[in-house]
Order: structure tokens, then sequence, then C-alpha cells
């Protein structure tokens, strides 16, 4: 593959201004690392590697044209595990790595009943939702709501429903979703592979965004007598005429990319739609680099031909020089009215598959630090930060799988990547990016260490360098972790935040004495730094899963500052398999 593009490299004097910023800005104290800032020998350097533009394809259509499936069919096999890249599959030792954080007050492991949320079921397992396989696992989440709509994507389907639950338009496959052409002489039979949806409402246009990855490869398991492809198909749809615009985008970049993308990451801002993708090689099917792409908005929302500018290598030198390329490098989704739009489009990652930059694996060693990135479209160019908070900093670590009763640590929880989609919002007074990330945590249990499946959550002050590229300069406003005493797991955090500066989080739980379920947790502006409350089950499961794959992702939703109201959509278990709920929170 081609990589001789020119590199952008950001200055040592630059991260250690952004640096200076954190030092500067007051936020809670934690507790149990490894190691602070101050005790490294030099400053990382964060960079980027600039492409040649790349066409998209474009086609329009009506979504109420679309062939919808038939009522869920039962399942004709048992669900196929769908296709992920994680750091570390193997997690022996995470329940006792002694180098997990600390949370020195776990929440008492919960036995609460459903507190009352206005909801209702959305999309389950079945061989129509789930046609490739016939039935899949595991869902992954998608969620798009206005005051009126909602809309749903799970693996591999979409639906829209109104806000009592009705459905109003679908299910419809991603293939008809998209319009996917034919793979060329019928190479798999079980037509194109398309999975890890997300989607997005934009409140100051009134248009619903999808995002979804197709992929042909052997490397990956799916297509593996098809050549190899690697495709980001993106749809805006009017809800009002139903019109759809549907671009399509090469992940490898015209063939000088030898990888395909995994892991759908989507995000906006008023001007710019971002999508990136943890790049795997066709060959050897190992991890190469973060992919990143941004378009313009405008143009996309008319339906009109758009280039796209991309970015390969998204990675930093370590203290000791080594490269480290980054993975699931998050757009975000910047929910702000258009005047006070930061008018740069936000990333995010944490450390995850190749550690952080000094020299910590996120899995015998526990990592700190992210990452904060800015696009400036008018000038077509990224740049990065490092952020770390005041000594000591939080830190985060491979966590172990859940517990669920009768089974222990054998449903998954993932590796330190941001899952959830970040949001950059102004409601708390001013520009924050919040997210989240799975990690273990120690909970100080009967048997010493005793690490459960946590959150890590956060939210990132940030602000603009001027320069070529703009610099994001942040730092760590506040962060905390979610755990429980006992047995019980917290993982996939999803988050938003309302105009009034009120954050909502969705996760899942289970443990030996409770099936996988749904809950949430919420903080108002005054609430203490670093701190979440209001604890409780959107709804709790009747039964264990036998999936073992869950997650890979959770979604909450804003319907705009009229309205302003917050919908999430996780999934629990019942007869043994996943179905969904989609709930509102505020």
């Amino acid at each position: 593959m081609s990589r001789k593009q020119g590199k952008l490299t950001l200055s040592v004097l630059t991260i250690l201004v952004a640096l200076l910023v954190g030092m500067f800005t007051a936020g809670p104290t934690f507790a149990s690392v490894n190691h602070s800032a101050t005790s490294k020998s030099s400053t990382p350097k964060v960079s980027a590697t600039k492409g040649k533009p790349v066409n998209g394809t474009m086609h329009s259509a009506n979504m109420n044209s679309l062939p919808k499936e038939s009522l869920a069919a039962a399942l004709t096999k048992a669900p196929r595990q769908l296709p992920i890249r994680m750091a570390h599959a193997n997690k022996n030792g995470a329940s006792t790595n002694k180098n997990a954080p600390v949370n020195k007050s776990p929440i008492a492991a919960s036995g609460a009943s459903k507190s009352v949320i206005t909801g209702f079921q959305g999309m389950a397992d079945s061989a129509t939702i789930c046609p490739y396989f016939g039935g899949c696992q595991p869902p992954d989440m998608a969620l798009a709501t206005s005051s009126s709509l909602v809309l749903q994507g799970v693996n591999t389907s979409y639906a829209f429903y109104n806000t009592s639950g009705h459905l109003v338009l679908g299910p419809i496959n991603d293939v008809n979703w998209y319009g996917v052409p034919p793979l060329p002489n019928n190479c798999d039979p079980a037509g194109p592979f398309l999975s890890d949806p997300r989607a997005f409402y934009d409140p100051n246009t009134g248009l619903f965004w999808t995002a979804t990855l197709q992929v042909e490869a052997a490397a990956f398991g799916v297509g593996v007598n098809c050549p190899n492809l690697s495709l980001y198909w993106i749809a805006n749809i009017n809800p009002k005429t139903g019109v759809m615009h549907v671009y399509s985008f090469d992940m490898t970049l015209g063939g000088t990319v030898g990888a395909g993308a995994d892991y759908t990451q989507f995000g906006f801002n008023k001007d710019v739609v971002s999508f990136t993708g943890n790049m795997f090689d066709f060959t050897t099917g190992n991890y190469d680099f973060a992919e990143a792409l941004f378009v313009n908005k405008h143009r996309m929302e008319q339906g009109k031909p758009v280039t796209a500018v991309p970015f390969t290598q998204l990675g930093g030198t370590s203290t000791s020089g080594s490269t480290v390329f980054f993975d699931t490098v998050q757009p975000v989704e910047t929910i702000t009215p258009v005047s006070t739009d930061p008018g740069v489009e936000y990333l995010i990652n944490s450390f995850n598959m190749n550690g952080d930059l000094f020299g910590d694996d996120c899995f015998l060693t526990a990592c700190q630090g992210f990452i904060v990135w800015a696009y400036e479209p008018s000038n077509q160019t990224l740049g990065g930060t490092l952020i770390l908070s005041q000594s000591p900093n939080p830190n985060y670590i491979v966590p172990p799988n859940a517990d669920q009763p009768g089974c222990i640590q054998c449903v998954e929880t993932i590796d330190t990547r941001i899952t959830g989609t970040p949001v950059y919002s102004v409601g708390g007074g001013q520009g924050l990016i919040t997210f989240s990330l799975d990690t273990g945590v120690n909970n100080g249990g009967a048997f010493f260490p005793s690490v459960v499946p946590g959150i890590l959550w956060g939210q990132v002050q940030v602000t603009n360098f001027p320069g070529n590229p703009v610099i994001p300069l942040g730092n760590l406003y506040q962060s905390g972790y979610v755990s429980f005493a006992g047995d019980q797991a917290a993982s996939f955090g999803a988050e938003m935040q309302d105009k009034n500066g009120n954050v909502f989080m969705v996760f899942d739980t289970m443990s030996s004495n409770l099936n996988p379920s749904i809950m949430i947790a919420s903080r108002s502006k005054s609430t203490p730094l670093g701190s979440l409350s209001n604890f409780h089950f959107v709804i709790k499961g009747p039964s264990a899963t036998f999936d073992s794959r869950w997650g890979d992702y959770e979604a909450a939703s804003y319907t705009g500052f009229s309205s302003n109201h917050v919908w999430v959509a996780s999934q629990y278990s019942i007869s043994g398999d996943w179905t969904t709920f989609i709930a509102q929170v505020s």
C-alpha cells in the first residue's frame, strides 16, 4: 500500500501549551495510577498523513418506496458472531490485574426495580433482521431521534418509529436501505455484507443520517471468494419527503490502502461529515492504522457530488521514540446551535490496540491520556493534541468479560476503545466533549485484587489554537469511574448532553445474579465534578443469554433545542438472545 503522502507533525511547543492549559483548570482527584506525566523524559508528538482526495458515488431514493422486511422470522441457526477485531480477545488475568485502577466507592450491587421511563421495544434478533447469517450477535446500536420520530439501526437493519413506539417504516435491510449493488458473479451467495450501523439526527436541519460499513474480504471471514472491497455507505434522509441522498466511499482510497475498515465511527458539525475506520490488512488480517475522511456536509444534504479528504496513519511518537498507530478515532456529534458551532470537526480517541505514548500496553499495564483532533474545513488540515489531567491521571486497562447467571466471564465487554459516539455540547456553558470507555476496575472486593468490568467516563474542555493546522487545546475537565460491588459489570456506555448541561449515560449491566440488563445514570450541571448519580434500571433482562458477544456499542440521541429530550437504546436478554429497548430518559 502507498504511504508516501506528506506527514503533518505537530510541534512539541504546541503540545506543551495544551498540557499547561490542563494544569491550570480545576478537576477531581483520582487514585491508583502507575505514573504521572511529569515523570516522562520527553513529550510525545501526534501526527496524521494526508492522502489524495477521493470522490464519493451518489444516488437518490425515497425511503417510502424501499422494500420492507417481512415479519421477523425465527432464527434459522445459532446467531453468528459478526466480525470485530479486538485488541485482546484473550482476557486471561484481567480479573486479577494488580494494575487496574481502583474505585474506592463502588456502587452497591443493585436489586432496584425498573424506573418509570417512557420507552418501547425495538428490533430483536431474527433471520430477517440479520439475514446474512440468519441471526447475528451482537446487535450494535444506532439511534437518531427528533421530537416526533425515532430511527433505530441494528445489525443489519433500520426502522423508523414514532415516539409512542408505533412502527412507521421498516424494518429495511441495509442492502435495500443503501441500494447496494449485487456482488460480481454472485461471489458470495449470501449477498453483500454490511454491518455496524451508526446514526444521528441533526437538530439544525431536521435531517436524519445513517452510516454502515460494507466489507468483502477473506481476512474478515466474509465474501471470501469476492474481490477485496471496503466501502462506507452514508445516507441523509428528509423525513417529510422521504428523499434519501445515498453516498458510498472507497476506504481503500482507490486501492492505495491495502486494508479494509472495521468498526463504523461517524460524526458531524455544521459544515462537515466525518467518518473513520480501523483498517485491517487484507493479506495478513493485522491492524494497520486508523483512517479518517471528511466531506462537505452541505453538498451531501443537497445530493450533490462530493469529494472526501482522507487522512491515514493517525498516530504519535512515544516518549521512547517509537511510532504508535491509534485505533477507534471517534468523530464527535456536534450538538449545538449553528451560532455556537466550534467551526471545526472534533475527534477523540483513547489508547488501545498498540498501547499509549508512555510505553503502557493497556492490557498488562494501564494506559492514560486521550488524543483530541480538530479538522479545519477551510484549509483541509487535521491537528491533534495529547490530553492529560492533573497528576495523578485517571487510567484504564482491558476489562475482564462479564459474569451472568450460570456463567463466569463469558459475556464480551470489549477493550479500551471509546465505543459510543462522543458528543460536543455547550449546554454546560462551555465547549465539552463527553465520552466513555470500558475498563477493568478494582472494586476492593473479597478477593484482592477484585477487578470487574467498569466504565471510565469523562468530559474534555476544548478550544482551538490558531495555526495551520488548527490545534485543539484541551484539558480533562472531569471524569470518573462507574463500577459496582461484587461481580456486577458495567459496560458499553453511551452519553448525551442536553442544552441545560444535564448528562445522561446508558450502559449494560449483568452479574452472576443479574441477567443482561439496561441501566442509566445522569448528572446535572451543579452535580459535583466527577460524579454520576440517579442510577436506574431501564429494563431488567428476564433470562441469561447464550450470546457471547454483546455491545459492541450503545447509542444516545438528542431531539433538538426546543424539545430538549434525550433518548437511549441498548439491548437486554430474553429467551437467551438479544432484544432491544428504546427509552426517553429526559
